[in-house]
């Protein structure tokens, strides 16, 4: 994953000149990488426009885009675009509040701000203040942004939201589908105030080049005697980025896959001690290095040597567990020598899986199994906390070690910066496993960390009674009505020592419907462990589900009665 290439290109020119003004408020900056940087946080392009009034405008748009530019790579390769952005530019936000706020002088920090970010097919804006993004498609002018002002006359306004104006910061946010040939064009007031609609509008039809586009423009500006800095960046997209099947194929074809191996057999200075798992998908094995350090080591089966989406998968793994650090979740080893083969190593934890745990002493103490899944949740949120969703928790992918229940698989895990970059490859397998998959997956329902806490309810409602909450039936459900007609059956009814109100946490966590489940995994863990009060009962249910047979005989008597009452009346 991190030598694919994307295909992304784009022809840029810019320039930001002082104008009529003393000096340069303006900044403007564009970042193009190269490599998996390209694929997994696209192009960025970004101005800013400090705010005259405040007496630091210049270093606070010079924080603004530099630190965009910079900071925004920076965050996990597995976030996706929308939050690395917000999050980098609320943070810049916060920062010029904070040197505002500190100045001795008093000094303003205040500025415009957007920017877009280029990934796969996709464009992001991101927006604050009178500064602009323009598209132009098919000879077609529009406007991607909204100005932030209020006017006060005909003649005077002023800027509503800013960079650096207040802790709080509100950002447009605008995302869509590029096409090859759009052209993309950035601006502050000192273009857009001073050239009339109609001129930059042909202007931006008739330039040739990106470099015709931004002379003509700043030409225009000076001719109509703009009054502010003049900045205007332009871009055209050239290619689209998502990544080739021709660029993987290339990539992930230069490591064979390895033969299956026995026990003494070595690998990269890798000797096998014990095979721990093998499957039609892969194998397992247990293996040490020359210093006698103890790893496991993880291969692709044979039988997909030439299946290109199961490459694409296999390598994921381990991309994602060397971004997911976390006490809960397996570490992913760097090799000691280099490979020579496709595979990847964990650590060792040394202890048994949860699995194995569930069949030797099920059902488990109550406090037990809630403090396993306490750790559980520490192990998910490393997850969720990289938009990652791990989409295959079940009791086997968890060995209870050291340091208490360790994730050890990513082999289905979905990654939202992964997503955005685009796949090359189509994978239709049903990830997870029946048992302990959401209902979502199977009837094409919205998938989200939702989807993960319902696969640790079922672990823990596992843990407490030895079954499933909605019994055999649950695996052969397919259809959204398949699975309505399930009926969850409450824990204390298999287990007397589930309380009433633990149960309840456990159905809210298992409902069939991901809206009502709960928003987060730290509210369902603080009704794991504390009562809640509203829970405390249990609900009433109807006499036909409580009592069966006394309905039926109740019903029987009715019939008799009535039957009487009309042979008396037929008579009478």
């Amino acid at each position: 994953m991190d030598h694919l290439h994307s295909t992304l290109k784009i022809s840029l020119a810019q320039t930001s000149e002082r104008g009529p003004k003393p000096e340069n408020q303006d900044t403007i900056g564009a970042r193009i990488p190269e490599g998996s940087a390209l694929v997994l946080k696209g192009i960025a392009v970004a101005i800013a426009d400090g705010v005259s009034s405040s007496s630091a405008a210049k270093q606070a748009s010079q924080s603004a885009v530099t630190g965009f530019l910079t900071d925004y790579y920076a965050t996990p390769d597995t976030w996706g675009t929308q939050k690395s952005a917000t999050q980098v530019i609320q943070s810049l936000n916060r920062y010029l509040w904070g040197q505002s706020r500190n100045s001795v002088a008093e000094e303003g920090y205040l500025t415009t701000f957007s920017s877009i970010v280029l990934k796969g097919d996709k464009c992001f804006v991101f927006h604050v203040g009178d500064s602009r993004v323009y598209r132009l498609r098919d000879n077609n002018l529009e406007c991607l942004t909204r100005d932030h002002t209020q006017k006060i006359d005909k003649t005077t306004s002023y800027l509503s939201r800013a960079l650096g104006a207040d802790p709080s910061l509100e950002i447009d946010i605008h995302s869509e589908e590029i096409q090859v040939g759009d052209i993309y064009i950035l601006t502050t007031d000192g273009i857009h105030d001073a050239i009339p609609r109609a001129e930059f509008k042909q202007i931006c039809r008739s330039a040739d080049t990106m470099e015709t586009l931004i002379q003509s423009a700043t030409e225009a500006a000076k001719r109509h005697a703009s009054h502010d800095n003049i900045s205007i960046q332009a871009f055209k997209i050239e290619a689209l980025g998502t990544a080739s099947q021709r660029d993987a194929v290339t990539v992930l074809s230069k490591l064979p896959f390895p033969p299956a191996l026995e026990v003494g057999q070595s690998l990269d200075g890798l000797t096998v001690e014990r095979i721990l798992h093998e499957s039609e998908r892969s194998q397992v094995y247990l293996v040490k290095d020359t210093k006698g350090c103890q790893f496991v080591m993880k291969t692709p089966s044979a039988n997909y040597d030439d299946d290109l989406p199961y490459i694409e998968r296999f390598v994921m793994e381990s991309w994602v567990g060397t971004r997911i650090q976390n006490p809960q979740v397996v570490r992913v080893i760097t090799p000691p020598q280099e490979r020579q083969f496709l595979y990847y190593l964990t650590e060792h934890i040394k202890g048994q899986t949860l699995g194995d745990v569930i069949r030797e002493r099920a059902p488990i103490d109550v406090h037990d199994a809630i403090q396993l899944t306490e750790y559980l949740v520490k192990g998910l949120r490393g997850f969720h906390r990289k938009d990652t969703l791990h989409q295959d928790l079940k009791p086997e992918n968890i060995v209870i070690g050291p340091r208490g229940p360790t994730i050890i698989d990513f082999g289905s895990c979905w990654v939202m910066g992964v997503k955005e970059a685009g796949s090359p490859f189509a994978n239709n397998d049903m990830l997870g496993t029946m048992s302990y998959s959401a209902p979502e997956y199977r009837y094409g329902g919205t998938v989200s960390t939702r989807s993960d806490q319902y696969s640790l309810a079922a672990i823990l409602y596992e843990m407490l009674t030895n079954k499933q909450p909605y019994g055999e039936k649950y695996e052969r459900a397919m259809s959204l009505k398949a699975f309505q007609r399930l009926k969850y059956r409450p824990a204390y009814k298999i287990n007397p020592m589930v309380p009433i109100w633990l149960d309840n946490a456990l159905r809210k966590a298992l409902d069939i419907r991901p809206e009502a489940r709960y928003s987060s995994l730290s509210e369902w863990l603080s009704d794991l462990k504390h009562p809640n009060p509203k829970w405390q009962q249990i609900e009433a249910a109807p006499l036909l589900e409580r009592n069966p047979e006394r309905v039926w005989q109740v019903i029987a008597g009715l019939g008799w009665m009535l039957a009487l009452a009309l042979l008396a009346e037929m008579f009478g």
